[in-house]
Protein backbone atom coordinates (compact mmCIF):
# COMPACT_ATOMS: atom_id res chain seq x y z
CA UNK A 1 0.00 0.00 0.00
CA UNK A 2 1.29 3.47 -1.00
CA UNK A 3 2.10 6.08 2.13
CA UNK A 4 -1.28 7.98 1.99
CA UNK A 5 -0.09 12.24 1.40
CA UNK A 6 -0.90 15.00 2.78
CA UNK A 7 -2.74 16.13 0.10
CA UNK A 8 -4.89 12.96 -0.23
CA UNK A 9 -5.38 12.89 3.75
CA UNK A 10 -7.42 16.65 3.41
CA UNK A 11 -8.88 15.91 0.19
CA UNK A 12 -11.06 12.81 2.56
CA UNK A 13 -11.19 14.97 5.99
CA UNK A 14 -12.41 18.23 3.67
CA UNK A 15 -14.69 16.05 2.35
CA UNK A 16 -16.92 14.57 5.31
CA UNK A 17 -16.23 18.22 7.41
CA UNK A 18 -17.85 19.68 4.47
CA UNK A 19 -20.78 17.02 4.42
CA UNK A 20 -20.85 17.80 8.33
CA UNK A 21 -21.19 21.45 8.31
CA UNK A 22 -19.97 24.14 10.63
CA UNK A 23 -18.96 23.59 14.26
CA UNK A 24 -18.09 19.48 13.26
CA UNK A 25 -14.13 18.68 13.82
CA UNK A 26 -12.22 15.52 12.77
CA UNK A 27 -10.46 14.63 16.52
CA UNK A 28 -7.21 13.51 15.21
CA UNK A 29 -5.28 13.13 17.75
CA UNK A 30 -6.09 14.18 21.74
CA UNK A 31 -4.43 17.37 20.93
CA UNK A 32 -5.14 18.15 17.35
CA UNK A 33 -8.21 19.14 16.01
CA UNK A 34 -9.07 19.62 12.04
CA UNK A 35 -12.16 21.56 10.84
CA UNK A 36 -13.74 23.27 7.48
CA UNK A 37 -12.70 26.74 6.99
CA UNK A 38 -15.29 26.80 4.13
CA UNK A 39 -12.49 27.23 1.45
CA UNK A 40 -9.37 24.64 2.90
CA UNK A 41 -8.85 22.39 6.28
CA UNK A 42 -7.28 23.92 8.98
CA UNK A 43 -5.80 22.49 12.01
CA UNK A 44 -5.93 23.69 15.88
CA UNK A 45 -3.82 22.21 18.32
CA UNK A 46 -5.17 21.89 22.36
CA UNK A 47 -3.20 22.33 25.30
CA UNK A 48 -5.05 21.13 28.25
CA UNK A 49 -3.70 22.67 31.64
CA UNK A 50 -5.53 23.40 35.01
CA UNK A 51 -6.33 26.90 34.33
CA UNK A 52 -8.87 25.75 31.00
CA UNK A 53 -7.86 24.85 27.10
CA UNK A 54 -5.89 26.95 24.85
CA UNK A 55 -6.07 26.66 21.05
CA UNK A 56 -3.45 27.46 19.00
CA UNK A 57 -3.67 27.36 15.05
CA UNK A 58 -1.40 24.66 13.34
CA UNK A 59 0.28 24.39 9.93
CA UNK A 60 0.42 21.14 8.29
CA UNK A 61 3.04 21.96 5.83
CA UNK A 62 4.77 18.89 4.22
CA UNK A 63 7.38 18.49 7.39
CA UNK A 64 4.88 18.19 9.50
CA UNK A 65 3.34 16.11 7.50
CA UNK A 66 6.56 13.90 7.67
CA UNK A 67 6.26 14.28 11.41
CA UNK A 68 2.30 13.64 12.21
CA UNK A 69 2.02 10.83 8.88
CA UNK A 70 1.52 7.56 10.75
CA UNK A 71 -1.17 8.84 13.58
CA UNK A 72 -3.36 10.56 10.83
CA UNK A 73 -3.09 7.14 8.85
CA UNK A 74 -4.56 5.25 11.83
CA UNK A 75 -7.30 8.24 12.37
CA UNK A 76 -8.50 7.69 8.92
CA UNK A 77 -9.19 3.91 9.92
CA UNK A 78 -11.34 4.33 12.80
CA UNK A 79 -12.09 8.52 12.13
CA UNK A 80 -13.69 10.48 15.71
CA UNK A 81 -15.76 13.57 15.06
CA UNK A 82 -17.11 16.25 17.51
CA UNK A 83 -19.55 19.21 16.91
CA UNK A 84 -18.13 22.36 19.28
CA UNK A 85 -19.69 25.62 19.60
Amino acid sequence: MMAMTRQGFEAKVGAVLRDHGVGTTADLTDELVAYWTGRRVAYVLINESPSGSSYEEFVMDDAQWRIWRSWLEAWIDSPTFSVRH
